[in-house]
């Protein structure tokens, strides 16, 4: 809760004071212990009052300071709504009520001096204060509550569980101009992620988020309380996660994100956390709102506008938006830091010289240089003879080689939602809600390349000089049709939710019910430009000539090369000749049937009334994503894909109930039972049950705690996954045990192909988890809360280790396991060797429960929100989380790696802090923030690499600035500076390939200037 307060007492000294904003005159002791008696002798007498029409919580503030009141409020429920003020001569019960018609917002008394705001349909003004004609009630609207964290329909039912909550206003007044931005920047998301920056990824059109450096596919995405159909392509090739880059930012009202296991409430993948986007679902006029921006280094430029209309038209309720984003494209040539390889030349075209029979060792021994020098017109012209360290013979080389590949994706993005009501009487509404995105992204992961690969062995041979060579050429841009932007990846996305329900109550029983029907689903549709194989083997075979023979003694085919053709650029003719649009098509749906029954005063308990919930729901979900038979032949060159497909079938029922044993303590226990069911293979169940308490010992002060366990099905791909091949470095203890090696080093240290298997059979993963906090607010307008959360995780779903597997293949093997046992047999059989005892040419990989995680962490938030005398209010607010343990099990048995010291594991953040300062004039037309952010320190290159020189990077400060004017009360400006400073990631020396910085941690983006303006039709309000 927040309130608002005069600026005359003590406790709003000490906010000055405790803020550090300026050094104030204090007055006698004796005068201001007068003060609070002063104000409540004359709260109930007219005064006068000047409060401008505009944001009703400014409006609120400016009431507060002038009236010598209290009023007390939930930022959420006066958050985005306008008043049309009050100016005149009135006691402080009828200037609040001139400010809250219109606003669907009522009060209660406390007090002379105090009110509390609530959602009500009849204002209860106490009669020694203000005699008024009574207010007859009217007919109370049926709504659908969205509770987060909680099944009962009740905005006063509260939890035991942490809830950061960020409105829409904060989300603009930061900076933030998608909704991965917000919630990449919650302090919760520790965790490295891929992106847009991560060129070559399964899921570059699609954004993640790690909560508590868990895996994606650990956090619970809900729309309005509701789940989302996940995204169709894959993360890392392996798991199912829901992307937050197609959900529109502008039709949110509030996010809330609650840490720690919830599937009680839930269901499965409620580990790691919950986020809950709650869209707008009120309004009574329109809104019409426009941004425009772009990076002051280039590219990203941007531009959005966004359409609402809402009414209530008699027994119907309307509510309809629209939004349209476009964005252009960040390439790294447009940024200091990617636009050029630093530290030596990126390869344009090169023959690397790997030595005769006699001398060959696996490494490069030199360059066979190119017989007419290098093609200069290339990469923009940079592309010139290049030499390596201690290697003789030159290559043809480019600095910005590497530049010619995009950071941030092109983007055009239509969303539209539409939410109907019809309440034919008191007791029974029908109700449909549709959302629609249609997205399409478009990147280009950098310049694709030529290798000898496909040959055997993957080299050459001269036939001439004996001389075993690698041949490879990357195709600059004005080798390309369309240069590099006509040869990006196309991505269409259309993600869709739509449920049609009815919810009521029987009677005056106290008992409300809602049954809804659900629908969500994803289809993805990406294009990459590829190589067919035999086409481009062709074209370079042709330069290589006609094979002469076979060396007897490896294999090789015997050439004798046409090197000046190999080294001159190809024509763009040429290039279109061996490409084309190669589509992989996938989608995803959820369908879901819930009823749901909750009373929130079903008896009296010494401390308030019980409220219970029970709800019953079944569906099915499905994911499919076909291969393309061009993967499946082997006619694209050099390109990975992944597939599968299937669905299963689910039920759930669970119960809550919220007990207020006491005034001062409330428990909140709910326990849920899910069902899943396959066509074909293992069918899993699981309960999972929470118990919270929440002890207040003080009016001032919460102490909350809770246990809960929780769990995720088995994801889709695991089970359905079809083969998938890979490239992989393998280690092969057998053979480095009978050799008495005492280090196996690269000598038993082989490259092998991997194949990656479903498995049908695996079971839930579990989870318990634990918080333990308290809320303190020991001044109006401050809240401080710290919490304490700690996760476990066992029977992890996560393919194979190989490091593992090779261990208990040669434990086996050397008969320090039982050979006949079932876990040798597994081992034996998916190793593969050349021969019986040979060394390992490739390995079978299942998905399977073994991994075992754990995290620990200490969350802190700190707001307060004051008067600044006659200069406005101030509104101060910090959030930090530190990650205080990360470990994880390979396999039961196995040593605990810990991931925060570990960066070969994991280079996620151990702690991040955000706080901004938030400012309102009096009137409420001009608003300021300036917002910030820190990410604390992260592993250098050389720990993930276990290097010499291992250590961490500097922390990571940007800043985001804001300002907004409103010279009416229906049109508003404003502009964004984010990363004020143009900030790039933090230095590492000792980053030794490029892009030099850890892009799943960090961006290159820089500074970016936003616009806005909004402009609100016949008073529209939430």
């Amino acid at each position: 809760m927040r309130a608002a307060r005069n600026t005359g007492t003590p406790a709003s000294l000490l906010r000055c004071l405790l803020a550090c904003i300026i050094t104030v005159a204090i007055g006698s002791a004796a005068a201001l212990a007068a003060l609070p008696a002063m104000a409540a002798e004359t709260a109930s007498k007219p005064r006068s009052y000047n409060v401008p029409a505009g944001e009703l919580r400014s409006a609120l503030d400016a009431l507060a300071a002038q009236g010598d009141i209290q009023v007390v409020y939930d930022p959420a429920l006066v958050e985005g709504k306008l008043t049309h003020g009050a100016s005149g001569r009135f006691t402080p019960v009828q200037a609040l009520q001139r400010l809250l018609a219109d606003t669907g917002v009522s009060w209660k008394t406390i007090n002379d001096v105090t009110f509390v705001l609530e959602r009500a349909a009849v204002f209860h003004p106490p009669a020694s204060i203000i005699a008024a004609p009574v207010i007859d009630a009217k007919p109370q609207t049926l709504t659908t509550i969205t509770v987060s964290g909680s099944l009962i329909s009740n905005a006063d039912i509260q939890t035991a569980t942490p809830t950061y909550t960020i409105t829409a206003a904060e989300i603009r007044a930061r900076g933030f101009n998608s909704l991965d931005d917000v919630l990449q920047n919650s302090v919760l998301a520790t965790g490295s992620v891929q992106g847009p920056q991560v060129g070559g990824s399964f899921t570059q059109g699609a954004q993640q988020v790690s909560l508590f450096g868990l895996g994606p596919q650990f956090t619970l995405i809900l729309l309005d309380g509701k789940p989302v159909a996940n995204f169709g392509r894959l993360y890392n090739g392996s798991v199912n996660f829901t992307s937050i880059s197609n959900l529109p930012i502008a039709l949110v009202d509030h996010i809330d994100i609650m840490p720690g296991g919830a599937s009680s409430i839930y269901g499965s993948q409620a580990i790691g956390g919950v986020i809950n986007i709650i869209t707008r679902s009120h309004m009574q006029g329109g809104e019409i709102a426009m941004q425009a921006g772009g990076y002051s280094d280039g590219g990203g430029a941007s531009q959005r506008i966004s359409a609402a209309y809402g009414h209530d038209f008699g027994a119907w309720r309307v509510l309809g938006a629209i939004e349209f984003d476009n964005q252009s494209p960040i390439w790294g040539y447009q940024r200091a830091l990617t636009a050029s390889n630093t530290r030596a030349p990126s390869t344009q075209a090169a023959v690397i010289d790997l030595g005769t029979a006699a001398t060959y060792n696996g490494s490069a021994q030199g360059y066979l240089s190119p017989p007419d020098g290098c093609a200069r017109q290339l990469f923009g012209g940079s592309t010139a003879v290049s030499r390596r360290p201690n290697l003789p013979g030159s290559y043809c080389g480019s600095r910005r080689r590497d530049g010619y590949a995009t950071y941030s994706n092109q983007l055009r993005n239509f969303d539209g939602m539409l939410k109907l009501a019809y309440q034919p009487g008191d007791t029974l509404r029908l109700y449909t809600d549709v959302m629609l995105d249609s997205q399409q992204q478009r990147w280009y992961p950098g310049p694709y390349a030529w290798f000898a690969d496909d040959l055997p062995q993957g080299l050459i041979e001269d036939a001439g000089t004996g001389h075993f060579l690698y041949p490879e050429h990357y195709f600059a841009p004005e080798e390309m049709s369309g240069g590099a932007a006509g040869q990006m990846y196309r991505q269409n996305d259309l993600l869709y939710q739509a449920d049609l329900g009815a919810n009521g109550r029987w009677g005056d029983s106290g008992w409300d019910w809602d049954i809804y029907y659900l629908r969500s689903g994803d289809r993805t549709e990406v294009v990459e430009s590829l190589a067919i194989k035999a086409k481009i083997d062709a074209l370079f075979g042709a330069m290589l000539g006609p094979v002469l023979g076979t060396d007897p003694r490896t294999g090789l085919n015997l050439y004798n090369p046409d090197y000046r053709a190999f080294f001159a650029p190809i024509t763009p003719a040429q290039y279109a000749s061996f490409t084309q649009g190669v589509g992989e098509y996938s989608r995803t749906w959820i369908n879901t049937t819930r009823a749901t029954l909750s009373n929130a005063s079903l008896f009296a308990l010494p401390g308030g009334d019980a409220g219970f919930a029970t709800l019953l729901e079944g569906g099915s979900e499905a994911w499919y994503e076909p291969v393309n038979p061009l993967f499946t032949q082997g006619d694209i060159f050099e390109h990975a894909a992944t597939g599968g497909g299937g669905k299963r079938f689910h039920a759930a029922t669970a119960f809550e109930w919220n007990l207020p044993l006491l005034k001062t303590l409330t428990a909140d226990v709910s326990g849920r039972y899910d069902y899943y069911a396959l066509d074909h293979g293992g069918n899993n169940h699981k309960f999972t049950y929470k118990g919270g308490l929440e002890y207040r010992p003080l009016d001032s002060l919460l102490i909350r705690g809770n246990y809960t366990t929780s769990f995720k099905a088995p994801d889709l791909s695991s089970i359905f996954l079809g083969p998938t091949d890979y490239f992989t470095t393998v280690t092969d203890y057998y053979l480095c045990a009978r050799a008495h090696s005492a280090t196996c080093g690269p000598s038993f240290q082989y490259s092998v192909q991997g194949t990656s298997l479903a498995n049908p059979m695996l079971q839930p993963t579990s989870a318990q988890s634990w918080t333990l906090g308290t809320v303190w607010s020991p001044l109006e307008g401050l809240d401080i809360s710290v919490d304490y959360l700690h996760i476990a995780i066992q029977n992890e779903v996560v393919q194979q280790d190989l490091d593992l597997l090779s261990r208990t293949n040669a434990q086996c093997l050397l008969g320090q396991l039982d050979a006949a046992s079932a876990v040798c047999r597994a081992a034996i059989g998916q190793v593969r060797r050349m021969g019986e005892h040979g060394p390992i040419v490739g390995v079978t990989t299942y998905y399977a429960n073994l991994a075992n995680e754990v995290t620990s962490s200490i969350m802190g938030s700190a707001r307060y929100r004051f008067a600044f005398f006659h200069w406005g209010m101030l509104d101060v607010r910090f959030d930090v989380n530190d990650m205080l343990k990360h470990d994880f099990q390979i396999a039961a048995g196995q040593a605990p790696i810990d991931q925060l010291a570990n960066a070969q594991y994991s280079t996620e953040f151990k702690s991040i802090f955000n706080g901004s300062v938030g400012w309102t004039s009096p009137g409420g037309r001009w608003t300021g923030t300036l917002y910030g952010h820190r990410y604390g320190a992260s592993p250098n290159f050389a720990a993930a690499n276990n290097g010499v020189g291992a250590g961490r990077v500097s922390p990571w400060i940007t800043f985001n600035a804001s300002v907004g004017y409103r010279p009416t009360r229906n049109l508003g400006f404003s502009l964004v500076l984010n990363n004020l400073a143009n900030k790039m990631p933090p230095r590492d020396m000792g980053y030794v390939s490029y892009p030099f910085f850890n892009n799943e941690n960090y961006n290159i983006y820089g500074r970016e200037i936003l616009l806005q303006a909004d402009l609100r039709l016949n008073g529209a309000g939430h």
